[in-house]
């Protein structure tokens, strides 16, 4: 873990994973970037109107036997609707819980591969790829970022740009391509019911 102090306020911040790079302050709400030790401000993050998720910063669950805890979440917004993706620490590994209209995924990054030409990502047309197998495409979006909270493997500013695109296959696997004008990301993992990931230190939700 490294602590770090928050140029703006002064509060302490706390990078979890040696991967994250990206964070906002808990206290004055401003987006930080870590170079090495040092942290540069890029702005500060809008509030957040509730959306109701039983998910929060701290929530514990297990995914194939293995535990994780949230730890950044990743608000994303498109033209008809939007999603969480949070971010989890698991051991010595990072992965994604992705929180969509009542359906719940966990996945892992693939890397060391090239990702499919994002020509070919059209809904409902097969596509290969590598470490993951066959998968079929879903759905192909432009996809903003709306919100973004803790800490996070990239720079996940308010307004962050990028094409997504979710396939699935069989047994319920799921991956995930995000075209980033920095960088590809591809992620693969599967779907899970919400019982199954028996989480703890949830949301208090009147009615939940």
């Amino acid at each position: 873990m490294i602590k770090l102090s928050c140029p703006s306020c002064g509060a302490e911040v706390e990078f979890r994973s040696k991967a994250s790079v990206f964070s906002v302050c808990s206290f004055c709400h401003s987006t930080l970037v870590r170079h090495d030790i040092n942290l540069e401000v890029l702005g500060r993050m809008s509030e957040l109107q509730d959306d109701l998720t039983p998910l929060q910063i701290g929530t514990k669950g297990v995914f194939d036997g293995q535990p994780f805890e949230l730890i950044g979440r990743l608000k994303v917004g498109y033209e008809d609707g939007t999603w969480n993706e949070w971010y989890a620490l698991s051991g010595d590994k990072v992965g994604w819980l992705a929180e969509a209209q009542g359906f719940y995924a966990f996945c892992y990054p693939v890397t060391g591969i090239q990702a499919p030409d994002i020509n070919r990502m059209v809904p409902r047309s097969p596509v290969y790829i590598e470490q993951v197998g066959q998968m079929q495409v879903e759905d192909a979006r432009n996809v903003h970022c709306l919100f973004s909270e803790g800490e996070l493997p990239f720079n996940a500013g308010l307004g962050r740009k990028s094409f997504s695109v979710d396939l699935t296959g069989s047994n319920l696997a799921m991956a995930t391509v995000e075209y980033a004008p920095d960088e590809t990301r591809i992620f693969a993992g599967r779907y899970q019911d919400f019982d199954d990931f028996q989480f703890q230190n949830l949301r208090e939700i009147d009615g939940w």
